[in-house]
């Protein structure tokens, strides 16, 4: 049992009991609310910093995509330009050849700009799925199976993907080989 003077050195060194036993007590009642309003407003300001990152990346990511949906119609007209200048005929004129070289060059800087390469699988490189579209497959003594034999088409990558997957035609492997790459 406690006497009179321990209870009061108690109650005086807990401060936060003597407000659970006073709910009436309108300071104790007010530091509450205060803190309460504090942090619902803490919260609301960290849910508007996250709302605004969110909606940065999204309004990036919408760019993005735009932009990639209007290079990927470009990547023919890239492909049909560089079709014409390998094309050209020695006895062109000057002009046509270096006029047709000039757009070509351009629309290959325009791609650059945007974040797109060409890439261009070579005769050997191995068969990838992810970035290869394969049209055909033939045998091949010199070329192991699943390799690729030639390149129909260059693909193309963005920044983040494959917009475009090369075309390529793999190899089967040595005629009468009955071995395959699974």
């Amino acid at each position: 049992m406690f006497t009179a003077d321990e209870h009061e050195q108690t109650d005086a060194g807990q401060p936060e009991a003597a407000e659970a036993q006073a709910p009436d007590d309108p300071i104790g009642l007010l530091e509450r609310e205060r803190d309460e309003m504090k942090a619902i407003a803490q919260r609301a300001q960290a849910d508007l910093v996250n709302y605004k990152r969110r909606a940065e990346e999204e309004r990036w990511a919408l760019a993005r995509s735009a932009s990639n949906s209007v290079v990927s119609k470009l990547l023919p007209i890239a492909d049909d330009l560089q079709r014409a200048v390998d094309a050209l005929p020695d006895d062109a004129p000057e002009s046509w050849s270096s006029g047709l070289q000039l757009v070509s060059q351009n629309m290959r800087a325009l791609l650059e700009s945007e974040g797109v390469t060409r890439f261009e699988p070579a005769p050997g490189d191995p068969f990838d799925p992810a970035e290869q579209e394969a049209i055909a497959s033939q045998p091949s003594a010199e070329h192991p199976s699943g390799a690729v034999l030639m390149t129909i088409s260059a693909g193309y990558r963005g920044r983040d993907r494959v917009l475009r997957a090369a075309q390529v035609v793999v190899s089967q492997g040595a005629p009468g080989d009955t071995t395959t790459n699974d």
